[in-house]
């Protein structure tokens, strides 16, 4: 498995207007028995090679005891077989605190704020910040999904970007506030099921290019998040939640990076399933229509990430 990119919280220091999946101040995060219980069901190290676990939010430093605690088991869990890495807007970094993260074995920090949607002060630190890791001696990388040898570094690194025209993510998932904003510039031909942190062999556990999302400790195919989860850690294990859905041919269909083909199994066509994309504006409305109207009972219901009225109600 490439890497596990987890919510261990999504409480905030800001609101911005694109966030996906609506971190705020004061929003819901794991627990530090939670956050055990989910460690706890995630794969062995001599079971399944996990090549990093970023965390992620909200924002991570906010919660300083929850973050170490996390940081804490995850390295007694993997020792160095597993790289750490933490994704946060910056404004809490300071020397203290990075150093406090390098030795928690973290060996890679990504500052994601980059960025119209974040607030200038983010933007205004970067040099600060910058200077501040070559101090500790940390290098720019620049990460190329194309390339895993980007991902293997042998120094502790750092990047700098945020949801720019340059970047995946420039169209903005239709999610969260991004979504309720209409600030989503996404269309039928962003492939974001078979882009990096898309759904594409996120059940291939056992193979190169596997990637899960955990929002808090529910399991989704991607970060762009289905409507409901697919599971959640803290009722069983990652290897189990993605063993009881690697032969189903809905998710089958994720797992290929093609949700047009999704409902083939439900009598949909991949034709019909390419000209809702179209007519609902993207694969992610998709998705979720399908979810919803088609297969309401296949994802988990009851969970605390799941989308309700508020992001689905175009669908409606």
């Amino acid at each position: 498995m490439d890497s596990i990119y987890w919510v261990i919280s999504r409480d905030c220091n800001q609101k911005c207007p694109h966030c996906y999946n609506n971190s705020e101040p004061g929003a819901a995060g794991l627990s530090l028995d939670q956050i055990s219980k989910c460690i706890l069901h995630l794969p062995d190290a001599d079971q399944v090679t996990v090549s990093r676990i970023i965390l992620s939010g909200g924002e991570v430093l906010v919660w300083p005891e929850l973050l170490f605690h996390s940081l804490n088991l995850l390295y007694e869990k993997y020792q160095d077989g597993t790289q750490l890495w933490i994704q946060t807007n910056g404004d809490l970094l300071d020397a203290a605190m990075l150093d406090r993260l390098l030795e928690s074995h973290v060996s890679r920090i990504d500052i994601s704020s980059m960025d119209k949607y974040h607030s200038k002060h983010s933007q205004q630190r970067k040099n600060v910040l910058e200077k501040l890791f070559h101090s500790r001696g940390m290098g720019h990388v620049i990460l190329d999904p194309d390339d895993e040898q980007s991902f293997n570094q042998p120094l502790k690194s750092y990047a700098f970007w945020g949801a720019t025209e340059e970047e995946w993510i420039g169209p903005l998932w239709p999610r969260g506030r991004a979504f309720k904003k209409g600030l989503s510039q996404a269309s039928p031909e962003d492939q974001f099921c078979s882009m990096w942190s898309g759904a594409r062999g996120f059940l291939d556990y056992d193979r190169p290019g596997s990637e899960v999302n955990i929002q808090l400790a529910d399991v989704y195919p991607c970060c762009p998040m289905t409507c409901r989860p697919v599971g959640n850690l803290l009722d069983e294990s990652l290897i189990d939640l993605l063993e009881r859905c690697r032969h189903h041919p809905v998710y089958r269909a994720l797992n290929a990076g093609r949700p047009e083909a999704m409902g083939i199994s439900y009598g949909l066509t991949e034709t019909y399933g390419t000209q809702r994309t179209r007519e609902l504006g993207n694969h992610c409305l998709w998705c979720d229509e399908f979810f919803t109207k088609h297969a309401p009972d296949l994802l988990k219901t009851g969970c605390v990430t799941e989308r309700g009225s508020v992001d689905l109600v175009e669908l409606q």
